[in-house]
């Protein structure tokens, strides 16, 4: 089976950005992000009563948690949403410093993807590449593309618009899983 497409600037962010979310750094990232979230609410906290207390209030610790509240949900609304929102700028600018000719929509390169029971053929503008089923590390899928990874770093994006329909993205798909598993066996 022989698929051609383009490969665009959006394809390799996707990439990465697929890639940093399941990385191990981007999971202890998610973690350090998580354990300054719970520090902050600590200290949040802690400061809710050490400010109710100096005032000499005789409140119960339910009030004071919930006199916090209007406090610690902002700033931890505000630490999820940075953290998320400067990893995909992230992504994206380094993906932008990689290709910095490519403008947005853009394509990077037009590929042709050959695949048969011995391997993956990948011919583009810059080059051609070829893997044995037993060298492919993983074969994933979103609902937008398919990534058929030679490493834990490196990958081919395969664009779900490059297929008629998503019936055949998704035989595709199977077709590549089956192709893998009966290279492992």
């Amino acid at each position: 089976m022989t698929i051609d497409y383009d490969l665009t600037i959006e394809d390799m962010i996707a990439l990465t950005q697929y890639h940093s979310e399941r990385s191990p750094r981007g999971m202890r990232r998610r973690r350090v992000v998580q354990g300054l979230l719970v520090l902050v609410f600590i200290l949040l906290l802690f400061s809710a009563v050490d400010n109710i207390s100096k005032q000499g209030a005789d409140l119960s610790a339910g009030w004071i948690a919930v006199s916090s509240v209007p406090l610690i949900c902002p700033i931890i609304l505000l630490v999820l949403v940075f953290s998320a929102g400067v990893r995909r700028w992230s992504n994206s600018r380094s993906v932008h410093k990689a290709f910095p000719d490519v403008e947005p929509g853009s394509t990077i390169a037009s590929q042709q993807l050959t695949v048969t029971a011995d391997e993956i053929h990948v011919r583009a503008d810059g080059g051609e590449m070829a893997l044995a089923w037993d060298e492919v590390a993983d074969i994933s899928r979103t609902e937008e593309r398919l990534f058929v990874f030679g490493t834990a770093e490196q990958a081919l994006v395969v664009p779900q618009r490059a297929f008629a329909d998503p019936a055949a993205y998704d035989a595709f798909y199977d077709q590549l899983q089956s192709y893998r598993d009966l290279s492992s066996s």
